[in-house]
């Protein structure tokens, strides 16, 4: 503790003035009675002070600022109340003492506090007097004297605070309703908490109301709380505080939203029934805290994305420790989406004639893109009349739709709605209410939602009592209305060759792996386990996800969660009508995906693919500009075949600067963009992977040269070995975890260690292995080539998540477990130097990273398909073998050059075996000991490149950087001469390019680099 805090702690003790004692830590809560404790950690935030005066009853966080910086501190209190479901606070900078409840303070000064002790007094045993604390909150003065206070939700920082409270507030007032017998015959807690936040989003909508100056609810509400005010002070005047609640539900659920009327119902009655009865203020208390929570903010100007920075988070808060794969998807970028479909006020005017309006998220979330289309469908559309209301009302009733597999989300897709239609429902002129609710649905899991209703790929009848038996929550839900359920399912259904729904389907579908899909037991990964049921991997609503044509897997394919959205997404459609989903640039890569890329390219017309190499999804975290890691792509489909010269329209979005970070209208209006046109059949013919369209023409030019001079890896084993099976490419192997040894212990094989390797050498660690007893059982992952990759002598490692190196390795018996690392293997030891030197050339290596990384990504996956998909090895004729014999002497010297060691280097002849330091001296290495005695060793050779390695290993984390130095230490040292290896290898790489690229060499060698270079550098291909 510093001076002041001294000084407050002093203040708190003081008999005259606070009389409390300082508490011990362990301490439970409800014991602790008037005293204090200091620097109280609570849920990551710390106060300086945590006042108790009667266990949790009164708990107040006490604020230390610097002297004159007491505004610094207003944020940390409201951060503070957070984890109280009162909201005291005292904030001081030792002169000023603030004194919170809420948003609303009174503030007294030391030197006052000290002339009139008895003032403050009075004043702190009002503060602490439970009964007072709604008292002097509802005083009406300070209530309009603070507006200007409230809590801005349009401001950032304010939404975290916000989705606290209200998670705090729902559960307090479950908690409470359960005390009170309101949620007594429910057996689901489920129901209880969907009930709580359907309750408490009347409130906020009475609020926005208020707030927004819509008819006269501003007076209303003022009258409301001077009520509420004189009937705190009297509990006989309690019943006045229930009526006025009870009078705000029924208006909300009778003149704006009347389902709220049934979800409520159970609250209602026991409102009535209180009326009846004896009150405390403790009766009533949990309404009131709804009343001052909806006060606390200011609900002007509401946006919606404050709704999706809640959802996010409430994602966080019940998923810690589970990776559901959602964000929330900002409203630019969905406006920006709904834009590219021709979701706009132009064809919205234009399609309504025909009914061609309808579109659904089945991955809704908090309601995102459906609260801007139905923004579009009221400012396009809205006259300012009832009639005109009633019309919108309808058309957004019986066309805009969302699922979801969370309750939640969709009170807050359902309040995000009624907010953006309050001003056709009521206004100064008419009441407009909505007698239905809105078509969002709760469902066990969209992708199963729709199965066995007539819209996959069979044709079928429709057994819609089968169907609810299997998709059926297994309670009651108000977030999933059966008969529109029902509508929905049949309004899909083909009558007279035609359906009635979806024109549109939009999204940010979840990115989630198909293993951990299976792990959260995600319905439809169940069925595709069940050989009993109908649905299967090579039949997603008419998507085959299991194999393409021609393309036979060796092992079980595991798409990505989205591709199944895709699959879903595109049933859900009528004819010609449009997909847009932002997804993972992954749909281009990855080698799973080739089941969706087959399928887009030949039986949809992709219109336009979207890439951006900025981040497009924000981490909603309090500072509210840290962007997600996650390369975006919005895809553009219409559900009709191709036609044979279709282009596709491909843009990309370069990487935004630090203005645009956080605000992505700039971004994607702004002009650093590229755009081409595609055949669509180019893509069909390249579904093993679509990153080649984000790439120039200059590169595809240079690879498909690249390919006329070369042969893929499997024609090179094929036809230029003789032996196809003298190379082996292969993963790890699968072995018992529990058997694996950190010691060799008999025959054993060596593991490579990948966390313990060098990255930067060109060959593997010859140190730091585990070990397998040969006699344990060795499982093989399927697709393996089982031991036979591991009995070669020669081989050639990777990481699979790849750092861009391969590495080799002559060491016997070394085998890989698991497949984060890979492994290309031979006996035949100058094939492998010569494969070596193919794969870490800078051409081939560039090859790799623009096939396979992704933007926003540090590394990149670098599987064996990838290595015999893209990496082709030169034609050797008998006019360029010369090189390809240069190439592989120069990779064994390469190698070679890891193989010194210090003492071949340095004569030592020292007997001494310990040292405290290691210097050099002009042509010495000098050696002292702990008694300050100095060794000399001569060097050899290489004097001054010595100095740098001996330099570099006395710096911090160093061999030499520790209190004693084993001579072995120091005579085994690597020494790398990285200078001259990186010589060599900018030389093999001219030569490999030279073989791609059929230059003409006439002379080689090391000394004819210059020339070399230059003859490469006339090829147009160079720079790639």
């Amino acid at each position: 503790m510093g001076g002041l805090q001294y000084f407050v702690k002093d203040i708190l003790n003081c008999k005259e003035i606070f009389n409390l004692k300082q508490g011990n830590e362990s301490t439970k809560i409800d014991k602790r009675k008037y005293e204090f404790t200091i620097e109280t950690t609570k849920i990551g935030r710390r106060a300086d002070f945590v006042i108790y005066i009667n266990g949790r009853n009164i708990i107040i966080p006490v604020e230390v600022e610097k002297y004159n910086n007491i505004e610094n501190g207003i944020e940390q209190i409201f951060q503070y109340q957070k984890d109280w479901q009162k909201k005291y606070g005292i904030l001081t900078d030792g002169n000023e003492w603030r004194f919170y409840k809420s948003s609303q303070y009174k503030s007294f000064f030391i030197d006052d506090i000290f002339k009139n002790p008895k003032d403050f007094i009075d004043y702190w045993k009002f503060y602490i007097k439970p009964e007072n604390y709604y008292i002097e909150l509802f005083n009406f003065y300070e209530i309009k004297k603070s507006f200007n206070n409230k809590l801005d939700l349009n401001f950032f920082e304010n939404r975290m605070i916000f989705f606290d409270e209200i998670t705090q507030l729902i559960n307090n007032f479950k908690i409470k309703m359960k005390a009170i017998g309101v949620f007594k015959d429910i057996k689901n807690d489920k129901i209880a908490v969907e009930t709580s936040y359907a309750y408490l989003i009347q409130f906020i909508l009475y609020k926005v109301l208020v707030d927004n100056n819509f008819k006269k609810f501003n007076l209303e509400y003022d009258k409301m709380i001077t009520k509420i005010k004189k009937a705190i002070k009297d509990s006989d005047l309690y019943s006045i505080v229930i009526n006025e609640i009870k009078n705000i539900s029924e208006y909300i659920s009778t003149n704006i939203y009347k389902p709220f009327s049934y979800e409520q119902k159970n609250i209602n009655e026991k409102l009535i029934e209180n009326l009846k009865q004896d009150l405390k203020i403790d009766d009533i208390a949990a309404w009131l805290d709804i009343i001052l929570f909806i006060n606390r903010y200011n609900f002007n100007g509401i946006k919606n994305e404050i709704f999706g920075f809640i959802y996010e988070n409430y994602l966080k808060d019940l998923y810690e420790d589970k990776n559901k794969g959602q964000y929330f998807t900002d409203p630019a970028i969905v406006n920006f989406m709904l834009d590219e479909i021709g979701y706009n006020h132009d064809k919205i005017k234009k399609r309504i004639s025909i009914k061609k309006i309808s579109i659904i998220d089945p991955s809704c979330g908090a309601g995102t893109f459906l609260y801007s289309a139905v923004d579009r469908i009221i400012s396009t559309l809205d006259k300012g009349t009832k009639e005109q209301s009633k019309y919108i009302k309808n058309l957004i009733n019986n066309n805009i739709f969302g699922l979801d597999i969370e309750e939640f989300p969709l009170y807050l897709a359902e309040m995000n709605i009624l907010m953006r239609m309050l001003p056709i429902i009521v206004n100064d002129h008419y009441e407009n209410p909505i007698n239905n609710k809105i078509k969002i649905f709760k469902t066990k899991d969209s992708i199963s939602e729709f199965l066995d209703v007539g819209i996959n790929s069979k044709n079928m009848e429709i057994d819609m009592f089968s169907h609810f038996e299997k998709t059926s929550l297994g309670y009651s839900s108000f977030m999933r209305d059966e008969k529109n359920i029902e509508e929905m399912l049949y309004s899909m259904h083909k009558k007279r060759g035609k359906r009635k729904r979806f024109d549109y389907v939009v999204g940010n579908p979840p990115y989630i792996s198909y293993n951990q899909s299976c792990k959260q037991e995600i319905d439809f990964t169940k069925k595709i386990k069940d050989k009993t049921d109908t649905f299967s991997m090579n039949d997603v609503y008419g998507v085959n996800l299991n194999t393409v044509p021609g393309r036979k897997k060796p092992y079980s394919p595991k798409p990505n969660l989205y591709a199944f959205f895709i699959a879903l997404g595109l049933a859900l459609l009528k004819d010609n009508g449009k997909l847009s989903f932002i997804i993972p640039q992954t749909i281009l890569i990855a080698k799973d995906l080739d089941v969706i890329r087959y399928h887009l390219s030949k039986f949809t017309s992709i219109e336009k693919i979207i890439t951006f190499e900025g981040k497009m999804f924000i981490g909603r975290g309090l500072k509210q500009n840290k962007p997600i890691s996650t390369s975006s792509l919005i895809l553009i489909i219409k559900k009709q075949m191709p036609k044979q010269k279709h282009k596709i329209q491909i843009i990309n979005y370069k990487s935004y600067n630090t203005k645009q970070e956080i605000d992505f209208n700039e971004y994607l209006n702004n002009k650093n963009i590229e755009k081409k046109e595609k055949l669509q059949s180019s893509l069909q013919k390249n579904i093993q992977n679509w990153n080649f369209i984000k790439q120039s023409e200059l590169f595809i030019n240079a690879y498909e040269n690249y390919k006329k001079n070369s042969l893929s890896i499997e024609e090179y084993r094929n036809f230029d070995l003789k032996n196809y099976d003298g190379i082996c490419i292969d993963g790890g192997l699968n072995l018992n975890k529990n058997k694996i040894l950190k010691e060799e212990n008999g025959k054993c094989f060596k593991i490579f260690n990948s966390k313990k390797n060098n990255y930067k050498k060109y060959s593997i660690n010859k140190q730091n292995y585990f070990f397998y007893d040969k006699k344990n059982e060795i499982k093989f992952i399927p697709g393996g080539q089982g031991m036979k990759a591991f009995k070669n002598r020669y081989k050639i490692i990777w990481k699979t998540r790849f750092n861009n190196i391969f590495q080799f390795s002559d060491e016997k018996d070394l085998i890989l477990n698991g497949n984060q690392s890979l492994l290309i293997s031979s006996n035949n030891k100058t094939e492998i130097f010569w494969l070596l030197s193919i794969l870490n050339s800078k051409i081939n290596l560039n090859f790799l990273s623009l096939f396979s990384k992704l933007p926003n990504e540090a590394t990149y996956i670098v599987a064996l398909n990838s290595i015999k998909e893209f990496i082709r090895i030169p034609k050797i004729s008998k006019k360029n073998e010369f090189i390809k014999k240069e190439i592989i002497k120069q990779e064994k010297k390469l190698l070679s050059m890891e193989d010194y060691k210090l003492k071949d280097f340095v004569e030592f002849d020292t007997m001494m075996q310990k040292f405290i330091s290691v210097e050099i001296d002009e042509n010495n290495l000098i050696l002292k000991d702990k008694k300050g005695n100095e060794i000399s060793q001569k060097i050899k050779h290489k004097t001054e490149f010595l100095g740098e390695i001996i330099k570099n290993q006395n710096k911090k984390n160093g061999v030499f950087d520790k209190k004693e130095i084993l001579l072995n230490d120091i005579k085994f040292l690597e020494v790398i001469e990285c200078k001259e290896q990186d010589k060599i290898k900018n030389y093999i790489d001219h030569l490999i390019f030279a073989l791609y690229f059929d230059i003409k060499l006439e002379k080689i060698g090391i000394k004819e680099i210059k020339k070399i270079k230059e003859l490469c550098k006339k090829n147009v291909f160079y720079k790639i």
